[in-house]
C-alpha cells in the first residue's frame, strides 16, 4: 500500500490578512472560512501566521486594539504536497503546531496555496473524505459554451 500524501488530504486555499488587520476581522475571517489559522502577508509575501490559539491568548489583552502584527508568529511551518501524511503528523508534533502550510513553488513573493491540519489527519483516520472548498455555482442561464469569444 502506498503511503497517503499531503496533497491527498490538504485543503486548497488559505485565508490571508495583512499586518494591520484588526484581530476582530481576523476572527471573522477564521469563522467564515472555517479555518484554524490565517497567513499574514506583507509586500514581500507571507510573513507570519495567526492561529486560533494566538487569538485566544490575545483575548484578555484588549484585543480590540490589537492587529495581526501584534500577535502573529513569524515562523510559518510548511511542507511539500508530495510529503507523506505520516511525515506531516511528525512535523506537527515536533513543531507543536496544528497545521502545516503548502507554499507556492515559484519565484517572487511567498504565498500559501493549501493547508493540512490535525483535523484533516483525524478525518483521514476516520475514513472520511477530505474537506474541499465548494466551487462557485454557475449563474443561471450562463454557461461557458454560451460566452462570446474574445477577439484576437
Amino acid at each position: 500500500m502506498t503511503p497517503k500524501l499531503v496533497r491527498d488530504i490538504m485543503k486548497i486555499g488559505v485565508p490571508t490578512c495583512n499586518l494591520e488587520t484588526p484581530l476582530p476581522e481576523i476572527a471573522k475571517i477564521m469563522a467564515r472560512e472555517n479555518a484554524d489559522a490565517v497567513i499574514v502577508m506583507d509586500e514581500f509575501g507571507a510573513c507570519g501566521v495567526i492561529s486560533q490559539s494566538d487569538l485566544v491568548h490575545a483575548y484578555p489583552r484588549n484585543f480590540l486594539l490589537l492587529s495581526a502584527k501584534d500577535v502573529m508568529t513569524d515562523r510559518i511551518v510548511s511542507i511539500p504536497p508530495e510529503a507523506a501524511v505520516t511525515a506531516a503528523s511528525h512535523l506537527m508534533q515536533d513543531e507543536k503546531v496544528h497545521q502545516l502550510f503548502v507554499m507556492h513553488e515559484h519565484p517572487g513573493p511567498s504565498r500559501p496555496s493549501a493547508v493540512i491540519t490535525m483535523h484533516a489527519v483525524v478525518r483521514d483516520m476516520a475514513g472520511l473524505e477530505p474537506e474541499r472548498p465548494e466551487l462557485p455555482k454557475p449563474v443561471a442561464g450562463k454557461s461557458a459554451a454560451k460566452r462570446p469569444l474574445r477577439k484576437q
